[in-house]
Parts: C-alpha cells; sequence; structure tokens
C-alpha cells in the first residue's frame, strides 16, 4: 500500500473544513454546469469564472413573475453588450442545499450566451454563477472530482 492511498483526497479535506461540495456536469464543449432552484423552479446554472456577478435569465425572471428592479446603466458579456440589467430583490437562489451568497441578483436577457452555447452544442442555461458567490464563499473548484466547494 503506497502513502498515497492513505491520505484522504481534496473533497474530503475541504468537506472537513466546512466546505459544501456541489456535483458539476462537463457539457459537450467542457464548461461546467450544476443544477438548482430559483424560487423552487428547477433551473440550469452554468459555472462562469470570468462572470462579475450572477445573472438569472430575464425571461425566466419575467416568467416567475419576479419583482424586477431596472438599474442604471448597461451590461454586457459573452458577446452581449448594452443590455439592461435588473435587479431581482425577491428571488431565491439554491443550489443543492446551498443558498449562494451574491451581492444582489440580477436579470439580463441571456440569449446571447444561450445562442452562443447552442452553436457548439450546448444545452441553454438559466442562470449564471459568477465570482461574487466564489468570492464571497472561498470556491474551490476541483476538476478531479467534478465538484464545487462553497464555505459557510
Amino acid at each position: 500500500m503506497s502513502d498515497k492511498s492513505l491520505k484522504p483526497g481534496l473533497p474530503e479535506y475541504l468537506e472537513k473544513q466546512g466546505f459544501k461540495r456541489v456535483p458539476l456536469q462537463r457539457s459537450v464543449v467542457g464548461h461546467f454546469h450544476t443544477s438548482g432552484t430559483l424560487n423552487g423552479r428547477d433551473i440550469a446554472v452554468l459555472i462562469d469564472t470570468g462572470a462579475a456577478s450572477t445573472v438569472v435569465s430575464l425571461s425566466l425572471a419575467k416568467e416567475l413573475s419576479l419583482n424586477q428592479v431596472r438599474m442604471p446603466g448597461v451590461g454586457g458579456g459573452a458577446g452581449g453588450a448594452n443590455l439592461e440589467i435588473y435587479h431581482l430583490p425577491d428571488a431565491k437562489l439554491k443550489i443543492g442545499e446551498i443558498h449562494p451568497k451574491t451581492q444582489a441578483l440580477f436579470a439580463m436577457d441571456l440569449g446571447h450566451v444561450n445562442q452562443a452555447l447552442a452553436t457548439k452544442g450546448d444545452k441553454p442555461v438559466d442562470v449564471i454563477l459568477g465570482i461574487d458567490v466564489f468570492e464571497a464563499q472561498f470556491a474551490v473548484i476541483d476538476y478531479g472530482s467534478s465538484s464545487l466547494f462553497l464555505k459557510g
């Protein structure tokens, strides 16, 4: 038996440190995805280490009749620019058993994101989980176990 077999892996170590595990799935193009709920509705979540904020699809926010407060200015990303942004003060996001800590939940049109994903054979997403959550909860993405670990 080697010394390696006696050492706990990263997932076990992080869980002992108080991190909660979120299982991830790799898409056909290599993006990490997970599932969750928004105000009780099942959603598809894209893990995006380049997104500054966690963003909900505006069409989903409307479908769920969430309170939408128009923000000053515009936003964009991943091929979209000058998009209206809305604050969703009543939205409740849950991933597994975790309520991610966001600065605030925002909504914007994710049509350009889903169109780009579709051209690569990927499925559409309802929510983009951004670095606001990763920073607030000391996120660790473990490629070996396809897991996102969040603390707190």
